[in-house]
């Protein structure tokens, strides 16, 4: 009995002394000048979050906000011994009424607070968008594609390299029919091949039928900002707006233009991502 309560005193000077210790090193913390400087010039690095843009049935994605993470942040910087904004961590600030709380709503664009556009490449059984890709590639740019279900069967091991490498795969279903089985059968297939977090339905204009049936599969449906179905390069010229999302058709005169295009858009300091980093927030 006697060493039992031996071995509950050790235990109890134990406990005291780590809480001890760690009231002593918080309150150390507490008067460490660099930990004041980081909390003193913290509030000078945050960016608010700004909130999507709805206008009846349609949306713009808004973008996420950025703050110091105290803590980290001093974690980093106490191994230097001073503060380098550098060596600075940030905690994410979400966006109110994100874009994916909004399905039912046509998505027209991506956020106009940078340089950025998406491009669509909308392509249909036997189009050949093989220089498409070396273009982009060439570039290190990420495009997106709208396939139906006859691209994909001809042409499904093309698909799974462009997903793989980080392009995003639009849905249009058997010939842009939504009610057709194939829409649901190409999303499994879409959104179970890599990392492509979401699906993607398309319309050239409002379509509540389109609409409804997509969002229901977890589903955003693209109402893009531009539709081009002819002269790409001399459209592309009249097209460019910070957000916008382009649609192209695929056809001989893009094929021939594609790479005037891209050096086009890249000249006015645009940059050009995939569908799945545009709307990113």
């Amino acid at each position: 009995m006697k060493k039992f309560f031996q071995i509950i005193g050790i235990l109890t000077l134990m406990v005291g002394s780590f809480i001890y210790t760690d009231k002593i090193t918080t309150a150390s913390k507490e008067t460490d000048e660099l930990l004041l400087e980081i909390k003193s010039k913290k509030d000078g690095y945050k960016e608010n979050a700004t909130p999507p843009i709805i206008k009846d049935d349609t949306i713009i994605p808004g973008t996420s906000g950025k703050e110091v993470d105290v803590e980290k942040s001093y974690q980093n910087m106490r191994q230097v011994g001073y503060f380098d904004d550098k060596l600075l961590v940030y905690k994410k600030i979400p966006v109110d009424n994100p874009l994916d709380k909004n399905k039912d709503k046509y998505v027209i664009g991506g956020t106009n607070s940078k340089k950025e556009i998406s491009l669509i490449f909308k392509t249909t059984q036997n189009d050949d968008i093989t220089n498409i890709i070396k273009i982009l590639n060439k570039n290190k740019i990420k495009g997106s594609f709208f396939i139906d279900s006859t691209y994909l069967e001809k042409h499904h091991n093309q698909i799974i390299n462009l997903i793989e490498d980080g392009h995003t795969i639009g849905n249009l279903s058997n010939n842009e029919d939504y009610e057709d089985s194939d829409f649901v059968w190409l999303k499994t297939i879409i959104t179970n091949i890599g990392p492509q977090t979401y699906n993607y339905c398309y319309t050239p204009k409002p379509n509540k039928k389109i609409i409804k049936i997509c969002s229901i599969q977890d589903s955003f449906t693209i109402m893009p900002t531009k539709i081009i179905k002819q002269n790409p390069l001399m459209n592309i010229k009249k097209s460019l707006t910070p957000g916008a999302i382009i649609s192209l058709e695929v056809d001989s005169a893009l094929n021939n233009q594609i790479e005037a295009i891209i050096n086009y858009i890249l000249s006015k300091g645009y940059s050009i991502s995939s569908l799945e980093d545009h709307l990113r927030e």
